[in-house]
């Protein structure tokens, strides 16, 4: 057991050792020996391998080919290529602890070595609680209240939104409101004695219900924005945005016009650790100034292409390592933590830090870097690996808890993944 809290910890630990490499993923490729056996017969986890392999394998030939255009950092190449291949590893491990912790403790000890990794933004990060420390405790808090009376889990989640909501972070704000609205909803069916529906209509009613509430979620954290009840820079950018000619969403990331710009100019990508020349430079920026924003501000020079191609996107970062491999095993993860969330929605009692982190994990492949991914994907690939199919979902009461599986009645292949 300590073994496996150690791996779990260090898949969250993001710090960088020799040569680049981060410690989850030195620690991810070195234990596959050992994790490779709770996976091996994983249907879910074959494709995944299979495109984790396509891409990292992709992404260094066409690293090599690009030195006769290109100037290509080795050190960039070698961390993109083993990050890609450290994203089955990880899920390796996640899945090899679960099943000596259970997911819940599993996820628990991921978000404590997030945390751990975390704790350096209080001395270099005016906002630490935005940009690391929160969603470590976040997970942290929702896993050990996961398996508490629902009352316990609206408590946990109103009290990490009331933090967040003085820490200026709309996205992180707005995931807690979708989860505590879904919590709520449940809370209210049960006490209602809902009569609850096979699995499969029952996920269908509760996409509806979440799918409502996001929308009125997000809703309420842009007008809380707007008011100033964020603070006065969250205020600022919202105003800005929500005026501009091109969209809230678009304003807020100009990235993705960089990114639709260099893909309609070389829509093969680049290649693992390659430079922008000053032609990719030129299309990025046009192609940003296109949604109305001034690229001439210092930030695409120093940020998305001061060493290597950063697009602000999961699956763009990839696209332009790892050409379209890398943009298919991007949208896989994405489609694979979607269908996570609507698994767990096949039954009356949502996972809160399962939720949390695919959420995440969502936003980040489509309007977030590639190197906030690697500390969630194993949190969310590995749940989805361990749950029971969406035809042999669980149906908990208010008051029940997991690990009452299995006592006096037995459980349904695949349920696994509510141990404690």
């Amino acid at each position: 057991m300590a073994i496996a809290i150690v791996l779990l910890a260090c898949m969250g630990v993001r710090r960088e050792l020799a040569a680049a490499l981060s410690v989850g993923d030195c620690v991810a490729l070195a234990s596959i020996p050992i994790t490779w056996t709770a996976v091996r017969h994983a249907r879910r986890f074959s494709l995944l391998l299979v495109l984790s392999i396509l891409a990292a394998g992709t992404a260094y030939i066409m690293s090599l080919l690009a030195e006769s255009s290109f100037v290509v950092e080795a050190w960039a190449r070698r961390v993109t290529t083993l990050s890609l291949l450290a994203v089955p590893c990880a899920v390796a491990v996640f899945v090899w602890g679960a099943r000596r912790l259970g997911t819940r403790r599993a996820a628990l000890a991921v978000g404590f070595g997030m945390f751990l990794d975390s704790l350096s933004l209080i001395q270099t990060s005016t906002n630490p609680w935005k940009f690391g420390i929160g969603a470590a405790v976040s997970i942290m808090i929702l896993s050990l209240v996961a398996n508490r009376r629902r009352l316990v889990q609206i408590i946990a989640l109103l009290g990490l939104s009331g933090i967040f909501l003085v820490s200026d972070s709309r996205s992180t704000l707005a995931f807690l409101a979708i989860i505590l609205g879904t919590v709520i909803w449940q809370a209210l069916a049960s006490w209602a004695r809902w009569h609850v529906p096979a699995p499969r209509r029952l996920a269908v009613s509760q996409i509806i219900v979440l799918a409502v509430v996001g929308v009125t979620a997000m809703a309420g954290v842009v007008a809380a924005s707007e008011s100033g009840t964020l603070g006065e820079d969250a205020q600022n950018r919202t105003i800005a945005q929500s005026s501009s000619s091109s969209g809230l969403l678009l304003s807020a990331r100009p990235e993705l016009g960089a990114s639709w710009a260099l893909f309609r100019n070389r829509p093969w990508g680049y290649g693992a650790g390659v430079k922008p020349r000053f032609e990719d430079l030129w299309v990025a920026k046009r192609g940003m100034a296109a949604l109305g924003y001034d690229p001439e501000n210092g930030y695409v020079e120093n940020f998305m292409f001061g060493g290597r191609i950063e697009l602000h996107s999961g699956v763009m970062d990839m696209w332009a390592a790892a050409s379209i491999p890398g943009a298919l095993l991007l949208l896989l993860i994405a489609g694979m933590a979607l269908a996570a969330m609507m698994r767990d929605l096949g039954r009356l009692k949502a996972t809160p830090w399962l939720f949390f982190a695919a959420l995440t994990v969502v936003q980040n492949v489509f309007v977030g870097p590639w190197t906030v991914l690697p500390a969630y994907l194993p949190i969310v690939l590995g749940a989805a690996v361990l749950q029971p199919a969406l035809r042999d979902a669980v149906q908990l009461g208010v008051d029940d808890d997991p690990s009452e599986l299995g006592r006096g009645h037995p459980a349904p292949a695949g349920t696994e993944f509510l141990s404690p």
